[in-house]
């Protein structure tokens, strides 16, 4: 059985403004808070999932910096796969949702139906991280975004993606699908467990 374990990002400045960003990779640090939500992410995988060799990172800084955390706790090799970034939010980028308003809580309820200006549509998000853990053979970790990891685990759980921002995905969350052996296809085995709400880690 091949299991998956889907990390968001720490805190970083952008999210904990609530600016949406997807493109520059160097931009938007992780928090002090993040960073210690990493690390806890980072305890929760060394006792949890015995044996990663492998992380796989989206190369935006928020989640490079998750990813570098949780390898160095748990010793495993640190790959970037542009396939699990943020989707790109078009005309948003940059902006707060504050900002953009009522608009964007359409966008939430129903991201199929309306997707970011001249952005990426949900069924895009969906195919780069199908596409990407189907080519993993052994557990790993992917650290990724919200809306990339949710994609995933509403897909999996035969639930349509206008229902993506129906499934909450905290930032230092983690989340795992595995594969299953008997029946061959990809199952979800728990969603947004956030380490720093419970570990002694602070």
């Amino acid at each position: 059985m091949v299991i998956i374990y889907l990390v968001r990002h720490g805190e970083s400045v952008l999210t904990m403004e609530g600016i949406l960003q997807s493109r520059d990779a160097n931009v938007g640090p992780l928090t002090e808070k993040g960073r210690l939500e990493a690390f806890c992410a980072a305890m929760f995988l060394k006792d949890t999932a015995k044996g990663i060799r492998r992380i796989i990172s989206s190369p935006l800084l928020r989640a490079r910096e998750t990813a570098s955390i949780i390898a160095g706790e748990i010793k495993a090799e640190l790959t970037i796969d542009e396939r699990v970034r943020e989707v790109n939010m078009g005309r948003w980028e940059f902006m707060k949702i504050s900002d953009i308003g009522s608009v964007f809580l359409k966008y939430s309820r129903n991201p199929l139906k309306y997707p970011p200006p001249d952005g990426e549509d949900a069924e895009s998000v969906l195919g780069r991280m199908v596409e990407v853990v189907n080519g993993i053979k052994e557990d790993t970790v992917v650290v990724s975004h919200y809306q990339p990891i949710a994609s995933l685990i509403v897909h999996f759980m035969g639930s349509s993606l206008s229902n993506i921002y129906r499934t909450r995905i905290d930032t230092g969350s983690v989340s795992a699908v595995f594969k299953d052996d008997e029946w061959g296809d990809w199952r979800v085995l728990f969603v947004n467990i956030k380490p720093f709400n419970f570990l002694n880690c602070k």
